[in-house]
């Protein structure tokens, strides 16, 4: 399709810019631009029904994914939904070319800044950077020197933000150097968009992105320090409370790469190794996504509990490579700003084509003079970006004595302070609340090194200011993000290369999956099976209480309470009325501040949902954000609509996860989880006292709380008796509730779980498990039904044996305490 525009016409809706900035859509005549009038010639007659069609579409796939972001309240991070507008921003082949070029250049130079900032230091010596911008920055990370001498490359990876100046130049705002973000959700706002917008995106010239992040998957691999064909790369995230972590599980996962935390991986001989139920494997490259001073707690921040300790050591080794390297983060200052330019031409002999807005470093007199006779007209920054620095003061919003105040403390501390032009953004369409609107933006762009040169990523993360203001242009403060279409000339983008190379970790490598991660989906089976246990108790309390049982077998629904007081860990009274305990107990369940009830397991089973969200399908993501959303009650018809829920993500890991060890682990946490919880409702319910009678009523209501009974009526034909509950509860191989089948399940996990790296202990695990198996084998139920201490002793003594089977697994496969 050719670029060339129409004549000249207006925009639809009653689209026009706003006052005199620069607008991406219209021209100063308000007639639309080439590539937005094939926009909206591709959306066809009816552009606003064409544009709340895809708003609808770009929503429901968010939901549909759970695509989300950590917004911080305070000190608390709460998930919201990913803010996304349909509508693209676009960018003309020429301004794209320009772009590029100034993008490439000015990651060279950082580049090789950082290499002289963290080797020779000849631009400090030389007096072309102040020591004083540097040295005695807060990010500046002594313990880095060194790093970069061997490959020739600090920085492996770049973004920047920019924005539009009213006379139509690009101005960088904003400098990324140490872990940027963002990359994880322009590739997802390219998905969700291409699927709002199908038919206009597959019949408009736009860029495609895949070659970008082939290159970028290369360049990372081409770290690994000794080259091998498959290197082992996982991406080090600060985890689940991080603002971006939606986006760094969603890249991992994209990429094919292990997410991990600091507690996945450890340190030996100047090497780095990933915590495996195999044992420690390898990590060969590191690409981080957590700030450098978090990254080592040994040579950095020693507060830290999300680094790795030892980890710089080994990168000075040459142990294992990490993009970023550490340190970054010390040119990130906005005064280094004002010394780039002349800084280009010394170092690159170039002139710097990419320009960043005009700053002041208020360390040098002359500037220092400048800001504060134009203090109306400038926004004032931190030079050091710290967790306790001031927010950006802008001049013109503040009354005469705020800037008197702010002139004293320049003048006070002139290094801690400079001043910036304040620019107003440009603006690009969006499509909000039923209406086309100019929308002040910031756009982020991406830069790589790839094969011996810096490559961009042809689109980017462009954010919007639905309101129209440009001085908070922040998804955290209510902006919005948006897709970035790069159109190119009509040349055909040609097709992704076959991948012809075989993963290097999968189902053919059972001891592959991080031991973090398989002590996560352990305790997700666990919380799913005992969050439906107690949903279950919660459902029947009420009938318990009122129907006949409780007029001819009194004793029926106090064992029954008296078995949720044990799941709930609340203290048993037998002189407190039971429709009291009840109550009691009801407000136990639904207190999130008590961590044996409901909402306090069910809390820890969204915490796990989310933690393990990069490894689930499609579906469980759905269903951590009903989770997420649902109010926790202990009401009969609430409880039985969880039961529900749980009951779906039950189904879903039996048929859409691959049965590989991953899969294992949660199935054997469901299945400890379900033998301990059937044990002890056959030592409460069925033999409550040595002596007490077994009614009807009483087995009745031990098969329905183990949801057996619709089951034993099948095999039984209705008939009950001690006996045979007895079997169906704890000897059937046929039931999937009893206990045996759990037994099996348990040996047959543990059979295929890796065993080379320890072969006593898991060895010693087998053989515990086949007991388990053995003694529920030769069981005999009558024998059991005809004595009742025994048969309550049975119990126990299996209650017991499953909680050292337990207690063994985590100590094997988790903390790798017992590996010999």
């Amino acid at each position: 399709m050719p670029t060339s525009a129409k004549s000249a016409r207006p925009a639809p809706l009653g689209y026009a810019a706003k006052g005199q900035r620069y607008d991406e859509c219209v021209d100063a005549a308000g007639n639309l631009r080439p590539g937005w009038a094939q926009f909206f010639d591709l959306l066809g007659p009816d552009p606003a029904k064409a544009l709340a069609a895809a708003d609808a579409a770009c929503h429901r796939a968010i939901i549909e994914q759970d695509v989300s972001m950590n917004v911080y309240r305070g000190e608390r991070a709460g998930a919201q939904t990913w803010p996304l507008d349909a509508m693209p921003l676009i960018l003309e082949p020429g301004d794209w070319a320009a772009l590029t070029r100034g993008l490439r250049q000015r990651a060279h130079l950082f580049n090789e800044l950082l290499l002289d900032l963290y080797g020779e230091q000849r631009v400090l010596r030389e007096g072309r950077l102040p020591a004083a911008l540097a040295m005695a920055n807060p990010h500046f990370l002594r313990a880095c020197a060194g790093l970069g001498a061997r490959g020739g490359v600090f920085l492996h990876s770049y973004a920047v933000d920019l924005a539009r100046s009213p006379d139509g130049r690009w101005w960088v705002i904003d400098d990324r150097l140490d872990a940027p973000s963002g990359l994880g959700y322009s590739l997802q706002n390219r998905i969700i968009t291409r699927q709002g917008l199908p038919e206009v995106f597959h019949r408009a010239p736009v860029h495609r992105l895949f070659q970008f992040f082939k290159d970028y998957r290369a360049s990372l691999e081409s770290l690994a320090p000794e080259k091998q064909a498959e290197p082992r790369v996982v991406l080090l995230s600060p985890g689940p409370a991080n603002e971006t972590y939606h986006e760094q599980a969603y890249l991992a996962r994209y990429l094919g790469y292990t997410l991990v935390e600091g507690e996945d991986l450890t340190t030996r001989d100047g090497r780095v190794f990933l915590r495996t139920v195999g044992g420690l494997k390898r990590a060969d490259v590191v690409l981080r996504r957590l700030d450098s001073e978090f990254c080592d707690p040994l040579e950095l921040d020693a507060h830290s509990l999300l680094g790795v300790p030892g980890l710089l050591q080994a990168a000075h080794a040459g142990g294992v490579g990490l993009a970023n390297l550490p340190g970054a983060r010390a040119l990130e200052s906005p005064g280094v700003l004002a010394f780039l330019r002349p800084l280009c031409r010394q170092i690159l002999g170039e002139e710097m084509l990419l320009p960043n807005v005009a700053t002041w470093w208020c360390g040098q007199p002359g500037a220092r003079d400048y800001v504060l006779e134009h203090l109306d007209d400038l926004v004032v920054k931190p030079t050091f970006r710290t967790r306790d620095s001031a927010p950006p003061r802008y001049g013109a919003w503040m009354g005469k004595a705020g800037r008197a105040a702010l002139a004293e403390h320049i003048r006070a501390e002139p290094t801690a302070w400079c001043a910036q032009e304040r620019v107003f953004h440009g603006t690009t369409p969006g499509w909000h609340e039923g209406r086309l609107r100019p929308m002040p933006f910031l756009l982020r762009l991406f830069v790589t090194w790839h094969d011996g040169d810096y490559v961009v990523l042809p689109g980017g993360l462009t954010r919007c200011n639905p309101r129209g203001e440009d001085m908070i242009v922040s998804l955290q403060q209510g902006s919005v993000s948006k897709d970035t279409w790069v159109l190119h000339d009509g040349a055909p983008t040609p097709l992704p290369a076959f991948v012809t190379s075989r993963p290097a970790d999968s189902l053919r490598n059972p001891a592959a999956t991080p031991s973090r991660r398989a002590n996560d989906l352990f305790w997700l089976g666990r919380y799913l099976e005992r969050c439906s246990q107690l949903a279950r108790k919660f459902e029947k309390i009420d009938a318990l209480l009122h129907d006949e049982i409780a007029h001819l077998d009194s004793s029926v629904p106090a064992d029954a309470l008296r078995l949720l007081a044990w799941a709930l860990d609340v203290p048993w009274t037998d002189d407190v009325p039971l429709a009291a305990q009840a109550a009691q107990l009801k407000e136990a369940g639904a207190n999130s501040a008590h961590l044996g009830g409901l909402a306090a397991n069910l809390g820890n089973l969204v915490r796990l949902l989310e933690q393990l969200k990069a490894h689930l399908p499609h579906e469980g993501w759905q269903l951590l954000r009903q989770l997420r959303q649902r109010r926790v009650s202990t009401d009969a018809a609430a409880c039985a609509a969880l039961r529900q829920q749980l009951s779906a993500a039950e189904s879903l890991s039996n048929e859409a996860m691959p049965r590989d060890t991953a899969w294992r682990f949660l199935d054997l946490g469901r299945r400890v989880e379900r033998g301990q919880q059937t044990l002890q409702l056959v030592r409460v319910l069925l033999f409550p006292s040595v002596g007490a009678p077994t009614t009807e009523f009483r087995l009745q209501s031990a098969l329905h709380l183990a949801d057996s009974l619709f089951t034993y009526r099948s095999a039984y034909h209705g008939q009950l008796d001690t006996s045979g509950a007895l079997d169906w509860l704890l000897l059937s191989e046929a039931n999937p509730r009893s206990f045996r089948f759990q037994a099996e399940r348990i040996y047959e996990h543990l059979r295929e779980l890796p065993a080379d790296f320890a072969p006593r202990a898991v060895d010693a695990l087998r053989a515990l498990a086949f007991r388990l198996q053995s003694a529920v084998r030769l069981a005999e139920a009558n024998g059991l039904a005809a004595d009742p201490a025994r048969a309550s002793a049975v119990a126990a003594e299996l209650q017991s044996s499953l909680g050292t089977l337990s207690e063994r697994l985590a100590e094997i496969y988790f903390a790798h305490t017992a590996l010999r």
